[in-house]
Formats: structure tokens, C-alpha cells, sequence
């Protein structure tokens, strides 16, 4: 492995992200430490420190990286056909949602459960970077709302994508009863849809 004086700050940064992901993805977020991360790279834990202030600031940079992950997939044309009616879209956009946590699960679940520590707020960037996820689905809502009525699509929005990923987590952490032995998380996201949209209809 080589060491410090053949990396730059960049390159070092980089190597960090790269080791950190793949002990989340092998062991899951809860066994991520420094120590592992610094064996696993060459250098001392505290080197680590000189590039992240913290562990809590390692985590949210590498969080940033699956919401990026996560947002493409959103954004997707798979996601947004304009030849498709919002309904389909919104079923769509919750099935690549619901695939991209059980091919991405220990990193999704990081970005979701990692909780800071008692008075420690998360940065303005990383705020604002979540905030991000919401807007593929606001955009899909859009034909249900007014031009004046933003702030209850957007309410709208974190409604539904929060009802998706409690299915979805649920499903993922095996607490999602089967029926007749199968999956059906698609159907009840479905039927969630189907009623949801009817209740805006309204």
C-alpha cells in the first residue's frame, strides 16, 4: 500500500470514501470504524482526521454519494416518460426506488438510520442535497396542484415517498409479511398509489 507521501489530499480523500463504502456494503454501516478504515488503507486513524473532522462527517460525505446514486435513478427516463400518465410514473419511480434499496441495502439503510449525535445538526449542504430526492416526485405531482399550491405538493410528496420507503424498509428488514409465501410489497406500493391518487382527485 502506498503511503502518505504518494497520495494528495485529494487521492487520500478518495481512497478513504472507497474503503469506508466497501466496509459498509460487506459489514454494514454499524461496524464502520476508523481503525478499519486506516488498516484497510495504510495509514494511521489519525491521518483520517486530518481529511474528515470526524466520523459523522466521513458518513455524511458518503451518504451524499448514495442520495447521488439514488437521485439518477429517480430522475430517470424509467421514471419520467411523458407518454406515460403520473400514475405509472410515480408506480415506476417506486419500483426502481424499491430496487435500488435491495441492490444498494447497506448503504441505504446508512443514509436512513445513522442518526448524528445529540445536538449536532447536519450541515446546510447536506440539507440541501436531501431536499433534492423529493423534487422527481414533486415534478410528477405537479397535474394534481395549482401553480399557487406548492408547499402542499411538496407536503404531498414527502407524504407519499415516506409511506414507499416505510414498505420498502419494512420489506428489506424482513418485517413485511408474506402472502401466500410471496412478496407483494409492489402490490401494496401499487394500492398505495391508486388510493393516494384518488384521495387528491378528490
Amino acid at each position: 500500500m502506498a503511503r502518505r507521501k504518494d497520495h494528495s489530499r485529494d487521492e487520500l480523500k478518495g481512497l478513504i470514501l472507497q474503503s469506508a463504502s466497501k466496509i459498509v456494503e460487506n459489514e454494514g454501516f454499524e461496524n464502520l470504524t476508523v481503525r478499519k478504515i486506516a488498516f484497510d488503507i495504510g495509514y494511521t486513524p489519525g491521518t483520517l482526521y486530518n481529511i474528515f473532522e470526524s466520523m459523522d462527517a466521513l458518513v455524511l460525505t458518503l451518504n451524499v454519494v448514495t442520495l447521488e446514486k439514488l437521485l439518477a435513478v429517480l430522475s430517470s427516463p424509467d421514471c419520467n416518460n411523458p407518454k406515460k400518465t403520473a400514475i405509472h410514473n410515480m408506480k415506476a419511480m417506486a419500483a426502481q426506488y424499491r430496487n435500488f434499496a435491495f441492490e444498494n441495502k447497506e448503504r441505504w439503510l446508512m443514509l436512513f438510520n445513522y442518526i448524528l449525535p445529540e445536538g449536532l445538526d447536519a450541515p446546510e449542504w447536506y440539507r440541501e442535497k436531501t431536499s433534492l430526492m423529493f423534487e422527481p416526485l414533486e415534478k410528477i405531482l405537479e397535474p394534481y396542484f395549482s401553480k399557487n399550491q406548492t408547499k402542499q405538493r411538496k407536503i404531498a410528496a414527502r407524504t407519499l415517498w415516506a409511506s414507499i420507503h416505510g414498505i420498502c424498509f419494512l420489506q428489506k428488514t424482513k418485517k413485511l409479511p408474506l402472502l401466500d409465501g410471496k412478496d407483494v410489497s409492489i402490490d401494496i406500493m401499487n394500492a398505495l398509489i391508486d388510493n393516494f391518487v384518488k384521495g387528491l382527485s378528490k
